[in-house]
């Protein structure tokens, strides 16, 4: 495995719409993809956008979170 600089658009490779947390903590439903980026490698990430617009083959670009004051996660939201 190696770090590669991406631009952070992609495309919607899969996705699943999550009914059943795995803590109470996190709100459902939520869609965790794969996404295809343009570089050419996989990311698996959260996918901010309403269950119904979410489709394979969606443009989509990466967006980053912070979590804490050290860690930032990356989503992903329709372009």
């Amino acid at each position: 495995m190696e770090w590669v600089v991406s631009a952070g658009h992609g495309t919607v490779y899969s996705f699943t719409i999550v009914h059943r947390a795995p803590h109470p903590a996190f709100a459902t439903p939520y869609l965790v993809a794969i996404v295809t980026l343009d570089e050419g490698f996989e990311m698996l990430a959260n996918l901010e956008c309403e269950p119904a617009r979410a489709a394979i083959g969606l443009r989509v670009r990466a967006l980053f979170r912070a979590a804490s004051r050290e860690i930032a996660l990356p989503y992903f939201v329709a372009e």
